[in-house]
């Protein structure tokens, strides 16, 4: 059950401001895209890798390793549903803005009961901190940067979104987004999101 939580939450920047971040990576034949400074982003084939991955962990309903429109379009209902506390049908800035942090806070928690459970097994002592390093400054310059960046894009995606403008997401909205999303991910057009869809490049 948690588990499940956690993926939603990933998944709800993924499959809600994702769907329209994935129309911004070239199709192909498109040719490559200018890179605009601070803006950096996975590049097209690993979105299209990591949002398969997540879809397939959250939504792959029969374990056939292949996610079909049906359940693709169930999972999105669940993370509608999640993020619309209020059950207007329509998602708020604030609302997905709570979720967000709300799930954080989920995952921070579980981080800390994780580092908690090897420490009780022996395990040394890790710095405060999730990649290893040791704890920055609140005020560091980068950060403020990076949370100001992440401002920018989900203003961007709420925008490409929102087509009638009107400062809220409703479900018609994010299912539009998805079929755009889900479209550009069936690279060939057998109604399913498969590993026979994602780019052929080098393991390593």
């Amino acid at each position: 059950m948690y588990r499940n939580k956690l993926i939603l939450a990933a998944l709800s920047s993924v499959l809600i401001f994702g769907a329209a971040a994935g129309a911004s990576f070239a199709a192909p034949g498109d040719g490559p895209r200018p890179h605009h400074a601070g803006m950096d982003r996975p590049g097209r084939d690993a979105f299209l890798e990591i949002t398969y991955v997540r879809m397939l962990k959250e939504f792959d309903a029969n374990k056939d390793g292949k996610v079909s429109k049906e359940e693709a379009t169930s999972g999105l209902d669940k993370i509608f549903a999640a993020i619309d506390t209020n059950n207007d049908g329509s998602l708020t800035p604030g609302e997905i803005r709570q979720y967000r942090q709300t799930q954080l806070q989920a995952m921070r928690d579980r981080h800390k009961q994780d580092a908690g459970d090897e420490n009780a097994n022996g395990a040394p002592d890790m710095p405060d901190s999730e990649s290893g390093r040791p704890p920055r400054d609140r005020h560091d310059g980068r950060r403020w940067m990076r949370h100001g960046g992440n401002i920018m894009r989900a203003s961007m995606m709420m925008h490409r979104i929102d087509t009638d403008e009107n400062g809220q997401i409703s479900k018609q909205e994010a299912v539009a987004a998805f079929d755009k999303l889900f479209t550009r991910m069936d690279r060939n057009k057998d109604g399913v999101v498969s590993i026979d869809d994602m780019p052929d490049r080098p393991f390593l």
